[in-house]
């Protein structure tokens, strides 16, 4: 059986990995130069450093596994040293302080009123880790009775913007006001968890996966952006048009898995299935900014390491990139405000010196010299999902029986997290293999 995967970001990847634990071999079409979508890494001074994928949660089973397979890499503790502006004042997190006192933090930050309504989702999913992500069983039942509003209609004022918005932020690049009750699952998991990271960074773990030892084969097709998905008239296959290195060609394939975000799902499917490509587009995407920074010496101290910043500046989050990476800066830029200032053409520096001018006030920024960075913007990096979400995508599924062996997957499954990737593209590969 001729199988491709069109996309090797994460989705591509953990699809790729599931379909040859069970013996299959695997074509995997990447439009870029190497594999690793938005985890993807640039080299700054003399080491490689990742734009995303960076934290791994100690609840992230699939992804370890995976690890596991490629070899085992080291993982380093992370944890949770960050600050958040609230009215004016910084409020400290840390993983290492007390729980109790944490919790009373997060008492105060969200009122009673948010607390009452957050505690049972947040409770579901700690007596059963599997209700957070995306369309889990526990919040498609929230989205039925609650989507008809936002999350900033759903909950006070206080919540929303001291607890709701630094997480829709961080993992949808959305303000409040444009995330669903019924989606906030992976969010709150996100929330929920600890993390670690790769000691060698997600550019070692991509190397390992080049070299991973498994029953099925891997053929990996870079420079090579797949342009149209199509039923084949003659054979009842799936054919794929591509640009091989800016040659045009095509192959038929018996199964093949999307795993691509949904706009660009669209463009590949519109000429065949116009229906389908309409409704992947009503699913929400928002761009995301991110630098990392060098400099001469220590920006942060051990005991806070990050600060989320709020809905008046561009600036989202600027953290330290590594436990040990006090000199190391990672900027978000994300949320209405970076919208209106931020796109594909602002110039890296001037970004860079917009988040330098916010952070500055509050770590060891001014005076200190820059040495290097590197920078991306991403159009498209952040999934929001949609409203009534779990309806939206059986709509989908419906459109696309259209190409028979036409599998999909991706961000907007599951959830954005790298964990709830691994679920969405393993969930696919069992339908696609009928195990």
């Amino acid at each position: 059986m001729r199988i491709a995967v069109i996309g090797s970001g994460v989705s591509g990847i953990a699809s790729a990995y599931y379909l040859r634990k069970l013996n299959f071999d695997v074509d995997l079409y990447e439009a870029g130069s190497s594999i690793g979508g938005r985890i993807g890494s640039e080299q700054l001074l003399l080491r490689k450093v990742d734009f995303g994928g960076k934290n791994i949660g100690k609840h992230y089973t699939r992804f370890r596994e995976f690890v596991k397979a490629c070899g085992s890499p080291e993982f380093e503790y992370f944890g949770l040293n960050t600050s958040q502006m609230v009215n004016g004042r910084i409020v400290k997190f840390s993983r290492e302080g007390s729980k109790f006192f944490n919790l009373l933090r997060i008492l105060k930050l969200c009122g009673l009123d948010g607390y009452r309504k957050l505690y049972p989702m947040a409770r579901a999913i700690l007596d059963d880790r599997t209700q957070g992500v995306l369309c889990s069983d526990y919040f498609v039942r929230i989205s039925e009775r609650l989507d008809h509003m936002t999350l900033a209609k759903y909950l006070n004022n206080r919540c929303v913007n001291n607890i709701i918005r630094p997480v829709t932020i961080r993992m949808n690049g959305a303000e409040p006001d444009e995330c669903y009750p019924g989606n906030l699952g992976s969010n709150i998991a996100l929330a929920l968890d600890s993390y670690e990271q790769l000691k060698e960074g997600m550019h070692g773990l991509l190397a390992a996966f080049r070299q991973m030892d498994a029953p099925g084969s891997l053929r990996i097709f870079e420079n090579c952006p797949v342009t149209s998905v199509s039923r084949d008239e003659n054979t009842n296959s799936v054919r794929l048009e591509f640009l091989n290195k800016g040659i045009p060609g095509s192959e038929i394939y018996d199964r093949v898995i999307s795993a691509v975000p949904a706009h660009r799902l669209a463009e590949l499917i519109e000429r065949e299935l116009t229906a389908a490509a309409k409704l992947l587009r009503q699913i929400r995407y928002y761009p995301v900014a991110v630098a990392i920074v060098r400099y001469r010496n220590p920006v942060f101290k051990s005991d806070c390491r990050a600060m989320i910043f709020d809905n008046s500046v561009a600036l989202s989050n600027a953290g330290a990139y590594g436990i040990n990476d006090l000199d190391l800066v990672r900027y978000t830029f994300s949320g209405n405000v970076s919208r209106r200032t931020i796109s594909e053409f602002s110039a890296p520096e001037a970004v860079v010196s917009l988040g330098e001018e916010i952070a500055s006030p509050h770590f060891n920024i001014r005076g200190n010299p820059r040495e290097a960075f590197v920078y991306q913007y991403l159009p498209e990096g952040l999934c929001a999902y949609s409203p009534y979400h779990h309806e939206l995508l059986g709509r989908i599924d419906r459109e696309l029986e259209q190409i028979p062996g036409f599998f999909v997957t991706g961000d907007y499954r599951r959830g954005a997290s790298i964990e709830a990737c691994f679920r969405a593209a393993e969930e696919c590969v069992k339908i696609l293999t009928g195990r």
